[in-house]
């Protein structure tokens, strides 16, 4: 995973208008890595990367509303527009397990957010509603390119240039209105293929499944009245991300969301209740964004309990070439209700004009009014968050200061209530900024951090001491009540049983002796200020690189 450049981070202001009292609408854009494309890319083989990224600022936790996501397809300056046929898709999905801690839901979250793809560029949620983030919870922001038509391109550079608008809850006179996401997608039966998974993902993993009927029909006609699981027996599209896109319903036929569209017309019928997975007696739709491939004619989802057609969006394709130049989206501001108590059914149409098979699949990401959402403070979702720090992970930290890094290693195991203070207190920027404001060479130097905010003091426990570390040379130490943090210069054992020692300096140990020689007023203070600019912290386990500023003499 590469996380995304400072670079490509823009932010503007516009009204927001219809929204709520013109609160402003902050505007932020990612752009992806260039893509080059040499040759013809069916859907999903085009190259594609995947990103962590953040709303808002990750270190001050607060509520935001995403109101619409968008992307371009423009060149490798990230400005000079490009062909939108070399659009195929833009996922955006949530950390689960984090989305859920951070709002303390009791529902499965359903991880994908929204997915933009060719012919559905953007997609905007109805005037007054919007989806709740937390800007210290990462998104996960996957984009790819493809190429239909272009016999030769000659090695095409283009990137997406993905673009969030959000609101921050505090901007705003009127409440905003709170959707959750669910996911569907049609399906075909795979019961004669080897290779379809075994096991159906789980609710809490994926929170799609599909409801068979015991009299599923495995017939290969192109279109039935009839239907249970699919109607359709169908192989697995040979340019199907593995088995990604699999699954095995409860009387245990294997099915696949990506599938073969032969040479004519195709209609397919999908029972979708279970994969739908209402987790409310009723609960109102207000927006659903659908994803089709070339060919597609429609894509609707019915009440079959009712009879009812909750929606059909239609597909245009392109009058010379393969593509789609648009897909409709579903908006409703007064919602329209889906029951837990009823059978719905998504139903896809391709028309194959060509002599060849195609591929295809048919999803819908719907936003629904959410009646469990209770609006945490900024405090609330940075406490949560802390509690959700793993004591079992290998941490390191890097320390940031304007004379040059230094990286530790932190004593997770021997001393896990500093470590998880200190991991605390660092992600919510304590030390961003604060100067080491007493220097004793023959014993230790501290780092101040400035006035704590409500959400910093929040954060600071009266942590019992742990001596499984004496406080010797290069190590990191903690008193309990004290956000102030020191490192030891030499051998300090009057801190030993009143201080913990929690991690170790690595790298960077010359930047340790620049402070140690630094010239001192009578107070023992730097006479030139040495200031943290941050504090870094990164998973050991991924074998990221440390990048480190090399030592500087501090003032003399």
């Amino acid at each position: 995973m590469r996380k995304l450049a400072a670079s490509a981070i823009a932010l503007s202001f516009v009204a927001l208008g219809a929204f709520a009292a013109d609160a402003p609408v902050i505007t932020q854009q990612f752009l992806s890595p260039v893509y080059t494309i040499n040759k013809i890319y069916r859907s999903m083989e085009g190259p594609g990367s995947q990103d962590k990224v953040y709303l808002g600022d990750p270190k001050n936790p607060e509520l935001l509303w995403i109101v619409d996501v968008k992307t371009e397809m423009v060149g490798e300056d990230g400005k000079t527009p490009q062909l939108p046929e070399l659009m195929c898709h833009v996922n955006v999905d949530l950390d689960t397990a984090k989305h859920q801690a951070l709002f303390n839901l009791h529902r499965p979250i359903a991880p994908r957010l929204i997915t933009l793809s060719q012919g559905m560029l953007e997609s905007k949620f109805p005037p007054g509603y919007g989806f709740p983030i937390a800007s210290n919870e990462a998104l996960s922001l996957f984009t790819q390119v493809l190429n239909h038509n272009i016999e030769h391109p000659d090695n095409i550079k283009v990137r997406h240039r993905v673009t969030f608008s959000y609101v921050r809850d505090r901007d705003l006179v009127v409440p905003m209105k709170p959707l959750f996401n669910l996911g569907v997608s049609g399906l075909v039966l795979l019961d004669n293929n080897p290779n379809a998974l075994a096991m159906m993902p789980t609710a809490a993993t994926n929170s799609i499944a599909v409801d068979a009927s015991k009299n599923a029909s495995t017939t290969t006609s192109s279109e039935h009245s009839g239907h249970g699981a699919s109607c359709l027996l169908l192989p697995r599209a040979p340019n199907a991300s593995g088995t990604g896109a699999d699954y095995t319903d409860p009387e245990g036929h294997k099915l696949t969301g990506h599938w073969i569209v032969p040479p004519g017309h195709q209609v397919n019928k999908s029972d979708i209740t279970w994969f739908l997975g209402l987790p409310y007696d009723v609960a109102y739709l207000h927006y659903a964004a659908v994803h089709l491939h070339p060919f597609a004619k429609s894509l609707t989802i019915k009440d079959t309990t009712t009879g009812q057609t909750i929606f059909e969006a239609d597909a245009q394709n392109p009058e010379a070439g393969v593509g789609l130049t648009h897909v409709d989206t579903f908006t409703s501001l007064k919602g329209v209700p889906l029951y837990r108590n009823h059978k719905y059914e998504l139903i896809s149409v391709y028309d194959n004009p060509t002599n060849e098979n195609r591929d295809s699949m048919a999803s819908a990401f719907l936003a629904l009014d959410d009646p469990e959402f209770v609006k945490p403070d900024s405090t609330t979702l940075a406490v949560r968050e802390a509690n959700l720090i793993e004591s079992a992970k290998d941490m390191l930290v890097v320390i940031r200061t304007n004379i040059g890094d230094f990286g530790a290693t932190l004593y997770k195991d021997k001393a896990p209530a500093a470590v998880k203070q200190f991991i605390r207190l660092a992600r919510v920027g304590t030390y961003d900024h604060a100067t080491f404001s007493h220097v004793d060479p023959r014993g230790f130097a501290e780092v101040a951090p400035l006035q704590l905010n409500d959400i910093q003091r929040a954060l600071l426990t009266n942590f019992k001491v742990e001596t499984a570390v004496k406080h010797k040379p290069g190590v990191l130490s903690l008193c309990p009540g004290s956000a102030a943090f020191a490192v030891t210069l030499s051998m300090t054992p009057e801190r030993d049983g009143q201080c913990t020692a929690f991690g170790e300096i690595g790298p960077g140990a010359a930047v340790l002796r620049a402070i140690s020689v630094t010239a001192l007023d009578e107070r023992g203070t730097p006479k030139t200020p040495i200031e943290v600019l941050r504090v870094d912290l990164y998973d050991a386990s991924t074998g990221e690189a440390l990048n480190l500023a090399p030592a500087k003499a501090a003032g003399m």
